[in-house]
């Protein structure tokens, strides 16, 4: 199954100041994921249980390794990021993918990780000591997807900066006072009296004559 993830534009350069703190926070997040994902993982071979819980570690390995990508630049998560990347993600770290691109991906992978993990694997919480790494990667995802939301709204982009998806922008009809409604139609118009064409024109023939 592939999920479509939307294309949310985003600001180059460095993040504001008021986005550190939710960084910060954010870092520490993805950290306690992957101790808590290791310690998940240990726990599921110990029990032979690796089967049965392969794809939810996959889907979390996923989720972390998008977010050392989206913090590639942090000073604890560099040193992964440069072991990713010059092993299995080398396509992508040769590519240019990384930084805040990688915020909306990470956010949607890692909530829907928490909701697939709590609704399937809510009976094994009890089971100790997976139950107990089991709800740290859960509380660690779900913290990253709160610091992860904070982020985006503090550095999306305003939606009248945007171009429609289309690629039409309302300033090519050169009407940047008129309304986006206005400015779209009569650029419609204008296309459409170009062709010189009426349907009623010349003298034509009358039947019979």
């Amino acid at each position: 199954m592939v999920i479509p993830i939307p294309s949310v534009p985003m600001p180059d350069g460095p993040l504001p100041e008021e986005c550190q703190e939710n960084v910060k926070r954010l870092k520490w997040s993805i950290i306690s994921m992957i101790f808590f994902g290791c310690g998940r993982a240990a726990c599921a071979i110990a029990l032979g249980a690796v089967s049965f819980d392969f794809f939810a570690l996959l889907n979390l390995f996923i989720s972390i390794v998008m977010g050392t990508f989206l913090l590639k630049d942090d000073a604890h998560l560099k040193n992964f990021y440069k072991c990713l990347a010059d092993s299995i993600c080398q396509p992508c770290a040769d590519s240019g993918q990384g930084g805040m691109q990688c915020l909306m991906p990470f956010l949607i992978m890692t909530v829907l990780n928490v909701l697939l993990d709590f609704i399937q694997r809510m009976p094994f919480f009890g089971i100790m000591p997976y139950g107990l790494f089991l709800a740290g990667s859960l509380i660690a995802q779900a913290a990253a997807v709160y610091f992860s939301w904070g982020i985006y709204q503090q550095i999306r982009t305003p939606r009248g900066d945007v171009e429609m998806s289309g690629g039409y922008n309302y300033d090519r009809v050169n009407r940047a006072d008129a309304p986006p409604q206005q400015g779209f139609l009569d650029g419609r118009a204008e296309a459409t009296q170009g062709g010189g064409f009426n349907v009623f024109q010349g003298q034509g023939q009358r039947l019979g004559s």
